[in-house]
């Protein structure tokens, strides 16, 4: 097991710990419907598509990839780094 973890930041919001866990994904969906973004614009910018951005918008993806959270989170605007556990 690793002794980093992943840690996303707003600039206006605190540090987040991200886990595969039901927080982070409601992170996620949280963050895609407050940016006012289309599923198209998020999916282009974080080099996925628009239906797997859907997809985890309204649950259809129960347990998405950490890295597929990540790109459309820092997409988003969000900084990730990590850091020791």
């Amino acid at each position: 097991m690793s002794s980093a973890v992943k840690v996303l930041r707003l600039p206006s919001e605190p540090p987040v710990r991200l886990d595969d866990g039901p927080a982070t994904i409601a992170l996620c969906q949280r963050a895609i419907r407050r940016s006012h973004w289309t599923y198209l614009q998020i999916g282009e910018r974080a080099g996925l598509c628009q239906q797997t951005v859907a997809n985890i918008a309204y649950g259809d993806t129960k347990v998405p990839r950490m890295a597929t959270v990540v790109r459309i989170l820092t997409a988003l605007g969000w900084q990730v780094w990590a850091s020791e556990a």
